[in-house]
């Protein structure tokens, strides 16, 4: 395998890679910006005790500030989840950006 072949197929196995980091940030901006909003919306109901969350096929009855620590904590585990991911594709793009020049180089 010429050095030439070995960088494309470099390339080619980070691209895929690239597209998998976005395809899951896309998924986790989008669990997070549901999170957020149930957040904000529970926020303004300050009067309400009770809600009803989803379990699968049913709903139970919870306690609404218990809900909101849930849901705080879980949007923060998205954040975390998030900045790692953009960190990584971060990455990816430099170190594909790198073999782009190396290839133009040779």
């Amino acid at each position: 395998m010429s050095s030439d072949e070995y960088l494309q197929a470099k390339a080619e196995e980070i691209l895929a890679e690239l597209n998998q980091v976005l395809v899951q940030l896309a998924t986790l901006r989008a669990e997070y910006s549901s999170v957020d909003e149930a957040i904000k919306r529970l926020e303004k109901l300050p009067d309400i005790e009770e809600v009803f969350e989803r379990a699968g096929i049913v709903y139970i009855r919870r306690d609404r500030d218990s809900v909101l620590l849930d849901l705080k904590a879980m949007r923060e585990t998205l954040e975390a989840a998030i900045r790692s991911l953009e960190k990584r594709e971060k990455d990816l793009r430099e170190t594909l950006n790198r073999l782009a020049g190396a290839t133009q180089s040779s």
